[in-house]
């Protein structure tokens, strides 16, 4: 009998394996003891980090889920890796008894069963864990999901950071991916979006400034009338808004037109203020389909309009 067949049969490789020694016996018999084999363990491809668990190598189990994660991102690649694991479970969990075995040299027979005892055999137990595991890690990505969503709607409709700009004394908070609009414009502010599909331009005018007969709805009035002189198919959609909140007032109406061949949603909004001398008309401009989503963005724009302290 050869010093490798000797090792088989040895007690010690007996004790590490515990459980269903003879399958392993029956699979290593034969196989050059410092080489790799191919072989093939149902168990280990089926169900292979509860194998790996069950079998108490842990850091394999947990090495074998980190790297199946990979398998969202490449097709394929999680069937592949389960054949692996497959073809090589045998030989690599002979190659890891022979080591915990040999780490036994110079131990009394006690301590060396002990020790491979705590190392080896099998766990009930762990598969439980890793079952408990894998359901706590799937319930919290689902809770994640349900209580945080981030859908495309939601994306346009909060605001997580914000920047100021202010036009002559008043100040306006905008989403922190919007900036100043360079380009020469008729407005005492314009910015737009990051990708330029959102539009919000400010004019600011003084209560002094209006004859004793005029209001700043006649104002609101008066841009309302001069896009419609510019535009095609311009028409009232919905008055939005006619609300006082503290001192301050705010009114919106939206229209729609064409320009170039194209319709857009014209969001107009007159901010006053009871106890401050300065009062905006602002403009808001998208096209139809970006106005639900970003609606409420819009609205939080104009409703951001403050004095500057």
């Amino acid at each position: 009998m050869t010093e490798e067949h000797k090792i088989l049969d040895d007690w010690s490789i007996e004790l590490f394996v515990g459980n269903n020694y003879e399958y392993y016996k029956n699979k290593w018999r034969d196989k050059p003891e410092r080489q790799n084999f191919s072989s093939w363990n149902w168990p280990a491809f089926l169900f292979p980090v509860y194998w790996l668990a069950y079998r108490k190598m842990y850091l394999e189990a947990f090495l074998y889920g980190v790297i199946s994660l990979f398998s969202v991102i490449i097709p394929g690649s999680g069937l592949i890796l389960r054949i692996l694991v497959g073809i090589f479970a045998n030989s690599y969990y002979r190659k890891k008894g022979m080591k915990i075995i040999v780490q036994t040299s110079g131990m009394t027979a006690g301590e060396a069963e002990q020790y491979i005892s705590k190392r080896g055999g099998t766990s009930v137990l762990s598969i439980f864990v890793t079952i408990l595991i894998i359901v706590s890690l799937a319930i919290a990505v689902i809770a994640g999901i349900v209580l945080y969503p981030t859908g495309e709607k939601e994306i346009f409709s909060q605001t997580v950071e914000s920047k100021s700009f202010t036009a002559n004394d008043l100040v306006f908070n905008f989403p922190d991916d919007w900036k100043l609009y360079e380009e020469e414009n008729p407005y005492d502010l314009q910015c737009v979006s990051r990708f330029e599909d959102l539009s919000t331009g400010v004019f600011v005018y003084e209560k002094t400034d209006l004859s004793e007969n005029a209001s700043p709805e006649d104002l609101l009035s008066y841009h309302i009338d001069d896009l419609q002189s510019l535009r095609k198919n311009f028409k009232f959609i919905e008055e939005t808004k006619d609300a006082e909140i503290g001192d301050k007032r705010i009114k919106t109406v939206v229209y729609s037109g064409e320009r170039d061949s194209v319709k857009y949603y014209y969001t107009f909004s007159l901010v006053e203020f009871k106890e401050f001398g300065e009062f905006a008309v602002i403009l808001q401009a998208c096209v139809p389909s970006n106005f639900e989503k970003n609606k409420s963005t819009l609205d939080e724009i104009v409703s951001s309009c403050e004095p500057v302290q």
